[in-house]
């Protein structure tokens, strides 16, 4: 999905160049992809995570993170592609904005411009990584300890998921 669907904007964002009246389209696709990434972002559990219990047992720190970005943590294939079109249409964002307004085409404009807000927040859920650097690069001690929380976490949930079931027989 996700190299795909970054390819797909970038073709259609190509395409609004040469005819603007493709950026409908181009706002219908955003419009069908962020409903279905919220919707699918809105099935997953909400609240805290068991703090010390079978077969992750994560502390209160590592406990909380998961809590705080459970969907990156429950699916992180599907959150690595979603991030990967939501850069697609960050960076489409970009420039079909001063392109449309050129083409004096204000309307959809500022309807993809707007659209950045929402790439943010949803870029903010489906790559901590990246908010997370940032924070700590700016002296933000909660942030830096997260990231310090990152690997470990994964490792525990590698390590549960490669552990063998026991035998029920």
């Amino acid at each position: 999905m996700g190299g795909y669907g970054s390819i797909a904007l970038l073709l259609l964002c190509g395409f609004t160049f040469l005819r603007s009246e493709l950026s409908w389209a181009y706002l219908a696709v955003m419009a069908v992809f962020e409903i279905w990434l919220m919707r699918r972002m809105g099935s997953v559990r909400k609240g805290p995570v068991a703090v010390d219990e079978p077969p992750y047992r994560f502390s209160a720190e590592e406990a909380e993170l998961v809590g705080r970005y459970r969907f990156y943590f429950t699916y992180p294939v599907v959150a690595r592609e979603a991030s990967s079109v939501l850069s697609a249409l960050g960076l489409t964002a970009l420039v079909l904005v001063p392109w449309l307004i050129y083409r004096l085409e204000f309307v959809q404009a500022f309807l993809i411009g707007a659209n950045l807000f929402l790439v943010a927040r949803f870029t903010k859920e489906l790559a901590p990584l990246l908010a997370l650097r940032v924070r700590a690069s700016k002296g933000d001690r909660a942030a830096l300890r997260m990231l310090e929380l990152h690997e470990p976490i994964w490792k525990k949930i590698r390590e549960a998921v490669l552990q063998p079931t026991p035998d029920l027989h």
